[in-house]
C-alpha cells in the first residue's frame, strides 16, 4: 500500500533534512515564461514521488479543454518542491503546501508567479512539514501540519508569520499530525490522521483547542460541513507499522456524520477495506456525497447508508488490475466531477473529468500522483 511505505519512510526523516529542502527554492532564473489565464480554471496538484522532488502543477481550461503541465516550473523557473500536498485558493491567490521540504507557496491565480512564500525556518520550529491551508480572512490564515503539534498562523496577504495554536497532540510513531480544516461559525475542526482517532475542535477568538471528538476508527483522512451542517469524517482505519495490516488498526474505512452543534456521531458505517486510498467531495449544493473507496460512490446527505453499487468504476488496466483513484473533488461552479489516477504511483497520472450524471467529459496526462484539484 501505497501511503504505508510513505508514513514510513517520512518517520526516517529529520528536522534538518526539511529545513535544507526548503532552501533549495530560492533561486529563479530567468527562462520564466509568461502565463495570463483570466476566467476559471482548475489546478492539479501533483504530489510527486517522495524525496525526489518532481511536484508539479498543471492548469486545466474546462472550456477549451486545454491542460498545461509542469505550470509552476515554467512561470518561475524553478521546481515547487518535494511532495506536494494541498492546494487552496482564496481572493486570486493560490496557497501551495509543499510538505516535504517545508514551504507554503502563494501564487497568481492568472498568472502562476510566485508572490510570496513561508518556510520552516520562519516559523520558530511551529512548522515542519505543512500538509493543508485554511484563510480565514485577507489578515489571518491556518496551516496544519504532518509532525508539529502545532497550527501554524501566518498573514495570507504577506506570508508573515503571526503565531501558533498548540493542539497538545501526543506524539505517536514520530507524529503529531493535524490535517485538514473545517470552519463552523467561531469553531475550526480539525481531524488528526496520522495514527490518531481525534477530531480536534478549536476556539477561534481564544485560539486555542478547547474539545475533542474521538472516533471508534482511526486515521480521519477527509472530513467535510453539508449544507445541513452536518460534519462528515472518512477514516482509512489505519494500517500495519511493519507493512502489515494487523499491528494497526483493521484497514477498514468508516464514514462518519457528526452533528456540528452539539459535536455528536449520529452515524458510523464500516466500507469495504480499503486497496488505494479514500477521499471525499460534496456538489456544490453541499447536499450530495462522494467518496472514493477503490470505486467512487455517490450517496444523498440524507441516506442512511452509502450505496452498494459505484457510481463510477476506477479504470482497468489490461490484466484486469484496477487503477489507483488518488484524489478526487468537485467543481463547485458547474458540479463536473474531477477524479486523479495515480495508476502505478511512478508514471504520469491521469485526470478523469465527469458530468454530475457520471458520463465522461474528458481526460488527460498530468504529473505523479495526481492528488489534490482547486478551481477559480
Amino acid at each position: 500500500m501505497y501511503a504505508s511505505a510513505r508514513m514510513s519512510n517520512l518517520c526516517m526523516l529529520s528536522v534538518a533534512l526539511v529545513l535544507l529542502a526548503a532552501c533549495n527554492h530560492s533561486s529563479p532564473g530567468l527562462s520564466e515564461e509568461d502565463f495570463s489565464h483570466q476566467g476559471r480554471g482548475v489546478f492539479i496538484l501533483c504530489e510527486g514521488n517522495f524525496q525526489a522532488g518532481n511536484s508539479t502543477l498543471s492548469y486545466y481550461d474546462p472550456s477549451t479543454r486545454k491542460v498545461e503541465n509542469g505550470v509552476f516550473q515554467r512561470a518561475n523557473d524553478r521546481k515547487l518542491g518535494d511532495t506536494g500536498q494541498s492546494i487552496t485558493i482564496d481572493r486570486g491567490t493560490a496557497y501551495i503546501a509543499v510538505e516535504n521540504s517545508g514551504i507554503i507557496w502563494a501564487i497568481d491565480t492568472e498568472t502562476f508567479r510566485v508572490k510570496g512564500q513561508l518556510t520552516a525556518g520562519q516559523t520558530e520550529q511551529h512548522m515542519i512539514n505543512p500538509r493543508y491551508v485554511y484563510v480565514s480572512n485577507a489578515e489571518k490564515a491556518y496551516a496544519t501540519d504532518l509532525y508539529a503539534p502545532y497550527i501554524t498562523i501566518f498573514n495570507p496577504t504577506t506570508l508573515a508569520y503571526r503565531g501558533y495554536i498548540s493542539t497538545a497532540q501526543p506524539q505517536a510513531y514520530g507524529y503529531s499530525n493535524t490535517e485538514r480544516i473545517v470552519p463552523y461559525g467561531q469553531t475550526l475542526f480539525v481531524n488528526c490522521w496520522c495514527y490518531s482517532r481525534s477530531i480536534l475542535v478549536i476556539d477561534t477568538q481564544q485560539e486555542a483547542v478547547t474539545d475533542s471528538i474521538v472516533l471508534s476508527s482511526w486515521q480521519p483522512k477527509a472530513m467535510l460541513l453539508d449544507c445541513h451542517n452536518k460534519l462528515w469524517v472518512l477514516t482509512d482505519g489505519g494500517y500495519g507499522t511493519d507493512g502489515s495490516t494487523s499491528s494497526f488498526s483493521d484497514n477498514v474505512p468508516h464514514l462518519y456524520r457528526i452533528d456540528a452543534a452539539t459535536r455528536r456521531i449520529e452515524s458510523d458505517e464500516p466500507l469495504d477495506t480499503d486497496e488505494a486510498s479514500v477521499e471525499m467531495a460534496l456538489n456544490p449544493r453541499g447536499d450530495t456525497l462522494y467518496i472514493i473507496n477503490n470505486d467512487l460512490y455517490r450517496m444523498a446527505v440524507t441516506d442512511a447508508h452509502l450505496s452498494v453499487r459505484p457510481f463510477i468504476k476506477a479504470p482497468k488496466d489490461s490484466q484486469g488490475r484496477r487503477h489507483k483513484l488518488y484524489g478526487l473533488n468537485v467543481n463547485p461552479y458547474d458540479g463536473d466531477i474531477y477524479l486523479a489516477d495515480a495508476v502505478d504511483y511512478s508514471q504520469a497520472g491521469v485526470v478523469y473529468r465527469y458530468s454530475r450524471e457520471g458520463q465522461l467529459v474528458d481526460h488527460f496526462r498530468v504529473g505523479i500522483n495526481p492528488s489534490c484539484f482547486a478551481f477559480k
